[in-house]
């Protein structure tokens, strides 16, 4: 096999043709699946490294091949997005065709935009501000949007890009922190379930509120502030934006997260019930980039290919699919 084309692929540069011939070679045979897996596994470990300096690395993975407590997981690139794109992603689009396909928007009063476990959506609030909404999320907006301060509420994950304008404030309340929008695109994670909050900044200027109505802080592009529910804390720290925007693309990258964490990700993605039997399981570290929605089988396999992990699938039929990961 020409070792070019996985590099490509690995790096999400490979053509439609290169892919095709590269899933060729390695469902050929199990000896080539094994090649390919481990020669990943080195490739993620170097390009990681270049990519994010300030990573620790185990040296002793790196000398011995022996991962200790840290898993990766595979890359997917363009190849599987476009099923991703199909089956899993939901487009929720606020607006009714109108003539020659012209879009007249409607909205109703304390509008209430609701996620499904398993989804994601998209939405253009009444001041063309647009919203992307992760699985299990939840906006809400009045009816009096316009006519003043822009004010919505968010659970969950959402990256907005909110439309200009001097006169009004645009403000996100979520669970801990609010934040006051001077014209930007970020991204929001407060779902009710997680201990913390957090937020990064893409683009302008971001202020982050306490429920005091004080600013404790104002972000610049490629900053992230986390909030924590038990102590209290806010931290803010430069940060790889891709790590907290590439969801919207289908791509989630885990640095060292906690597979109890990584755990409850899977279930609101795929609206799912894990199990973990194994209690050293759940603090186990991951680091590593996969696609997001893919099918679930699919998405268990990787684990268990790159992993000590094992898994069961239960199904329900009156309850979201049960898995254990043992």
């Amino acid at each position: 096999m020409d070792y070019s084309i996985i590099n490509k692929y690995l790096a999400g540069e490979a053509s439609e043709a290169e892919v095709k011939e590269l899933f060729s070679w390695i469902d050929s045979s199990p000896e080539n699946r094994a090649e390919f897996i481990q020669y990943k596994k080195i490739w993620v470990l170097t390009s990681r490294a270049e990519a994010h300096h300030d990573i620790n690395w185990n040296p002793e993975f790196v000398n011995s091949g022996k991962s200790g407590n840290v898993r990766r997981l595979v890359t997917y690139t363009k190849y599987a997005a476009a099923v991703v794109i199909v089956f899993g992603l939901g487009m929720l689009l606020q607006y009714i065709a109108g003539p020659k396909n012209s879009p007249t928007y409607a909205y109703l009063a304390d509008t209430q935009i609701e996620v499904p476990k398993g989804q994601m959506s998209s939405v253009i609030l009444p001041d063309g501000t647009k919203v992307q909404l992760n699985s299990g999320s939840k906006l809400v907006y009045a009816s009096g949007f316009n006519s003043g301060e822009r004010t919505v509420n968010l659970e969950g994950e959402a990256f907005f890009n909110v439309a200009k304008d001097k006169k009004h404030s645009f403000i996100i309340k979520t669970k801990s922190l609010d934040f006051k929008v001077y014209g930007t695109s970020f991204n929001v994670q407060a779902y009710p379930d997680d201990n913390e909050v957090n937020t990064t900044l893409v683009e302008g200027s971001l202020g982050v509120v306490g429920k005091t109505g004080d600013e404790i802080a104002r972000l610049v592009p490629g900053e992230n502030a986390n909030f924590k529910e038990e102590n209290k804390k806010l931290v803010v720290s430069n940060v790889d934006l891709e790590l907290y925007t590439s969801w919207k693309e289908g791509m989630v990258t885990f640095r060292n997260e906690k597979l109890k964490d990584i755990a409850r990700k899977i279930e609101r993605w795929y609206n799912v019930q894990i199990v973990i039997n194994n209690p050293k399981l759940a603090d186990e570290l991951y680091m590593g980039t996969i696609m997001k929605n893919k099918p679930i089988d699919q998405l268990l396999e990787v684990f268990k290919l790159t992993s000590s992990l094992n898994y069961r699938i239960v199904p329900r039929a009156d309850k979201s699919t049960l898995i254990y990961w043992e």
